[in-house]
């Protein structure tokens, strides 16, 4: 339902009016609905936790991990690739997790901080199967084509394909160090979704879709983040990074300070000339005390 805000009551002369200039079209629907106030939807049962900032700066960390992600399969399975960041967006654990299949590639990461105060917490790597199947395909002595019937994995399969994840999942804590220094580890590599307990099916999550272009077949690299992760890391970096510019205002000081207490018992040499005059050498031999030079 539509709802329309009048800045006063209408008169009957005045909707009389209205009505004829409608009949006869000098005024459309069109323009009196350009006229209403917009009204903005709100969830209120799944409000957005996540700031447009934060999205800007996570699109900018994943897109430094797709050039580094395709050098590494670029390298590793000899066939041209191309990495992309295809969407970041907000969402519940739950609803990402319902639209995963019941038999899928699911990377558990471990991310460790060198700050000892903060918690070791966990992410998560999907790898679509049309891209699981080129990779083994390609490591198994083929040409990397796409695999028509996408199947389980085998346990063979399944080892080769984490090690590969391992490979990727080693770059991802590099790609953090200009927001804050992060190791990422990969844990186990879990088949099915169902079993994944590491985070709570309510929690706040931003899921990262990497669009990946292998030999002529498209894949997707999908990247789950816990929105309490997120708030952990860019607040200690935030705190971080407030110390370190006190710190380093304070050292500009103390070298100031140093660098004048140094000055202050340095020996210096100074020469003054008083004017200049020319005069012979015979007048110069010639000198006595009281003689002006002019």
């Amino acid at each position: 339902m539509r709802a329309i805000y009048m800045a006063e009551i209408l008169s009957q002369s005045q909707i009389d009016e209205l009505l004829n200039n409608l009949s006869s079209g000098d005024v459309s629907i069109q323009e009196l609905e350009s006229s209403e106030k917009k009204i903005k939807e709100y969830d209120f049962r799944s409000p957005k936790k996540i700031t447009k900032e934060t999205i800007k700066l996570l699109k900018g960390i994943y897109e430094n991990y797709c050039r580094m992600v395709t050098s590494q399969l670029t390298s590793s399975l000899r066939l041209m690739c191309d990495v992309t960041v295809e969407q970041v967006e907000e969402s519940i654990f739950h609803e990402f997790n319902n639209a995963l299949d019941d038999y899928v590639l699911m990377g558990l990461i471990d991310v460790k901080y060198p700050d000892k105060t903060m918690a070791d917490s966990q992410i998560l790597m999907e790898v679509s199967k049309p891209l699981s199947f080129v990779i083994i395909d390609r490591l198994l002595g083929g040409s990397g084509e796409e695999y028509g019937n996408l199947r389980d994995y085998t346990d063979i399969e399944l080892s080769l394909l984490g090690n590969m994840i391992k490979q990727l999942v080693k770059l991802m804590g590099g790609t953090w160090e200009s927001t804050m220094e992060i190791e990422t580890e990969l844990s186990k590599v879990e088949t099915n979704a169902r079993f994944i307990q590491s985070i709570n099916y309510n929690d706040t999550v931003v899921i990262i879709v990497l669009n990946v272009s292998l030999n002529q077949s498209n894949g997707k690299l999908t990247i789950c983040i816990p929105s309490s992760i997120l708030d952990e890391i860019f607040k200690k970096a935030s705190t971080m990074l407030r110390n370190n510019n006190k710190r380093s205002e304070q050292s500009i000081e103390e070298q100031r300070a140093a660098i004048m207490d140094s000055l202050k018992f340095s020996k210096l040499t100074v020469a003054g000339t008083l004017g200049n005059a020319q005069a012979t050498l015979q007048d110069v031999v010639n000198m006595q005390v009281g003689d002006l030079i002019i």
